[in-house]
């Protein structure tokens, strides 16, 4: 019987010793773990508003493509489609081309629902 009690004493010991050696490394160890790789942690913040901000200029650009497709093609479609991807832009630091793509493809949606049938219904 001693000798269980020893073994539940000692790996609970040992549970206690492993809790108090993590209590200071509280962070991700998946590229730890990866075969190759060295991950710097210094400047994670600024690699990530750095990539925040280019998507979001990549992301403006799309969707003032999309809006100015709107007018051509599929208004209702790629109007809506343009202000809700301008409206990510805008909030991801693309401020003009946000505003832009929003703006241009809401009034040619606008445009599309309630202009050119008002014109129909005239003539």
């Amino acid at each position: 019987m001693h000798r269980y009690e020893d073994e539940v004493k000692e790996k609970d010991n040992r549970s206690r010793n492993f809790e108090e050696m993590n209590r200071e490394y509280k962070e991700e160890m998946g590229a730890d773990f990866a075969a190759g790789t060295y991950v710097d942690r210094g400047d994670r913040a600024e690699f990530q508003e750095s990539e925040t901000k280019s998507m979001g200029y990549s992301l403006g650009w799309v969707a003032l493509v999309f809006a100015i497709a709107s007018w051509f093609v599929w208004p209702v479609l790629l109007g809506v489609t343009s202000a809700v991807l301008g409206f990510i832009a805008y909030r991801q630091g693309a401020r003009k081309t946000g505003a832009w793509s929003m703006g241009v493809g809401l009034v040619a949606a606008a445009v599309y629902l309630f202009i050119i049938p008002l014109y129909y219904a005239v003539s």
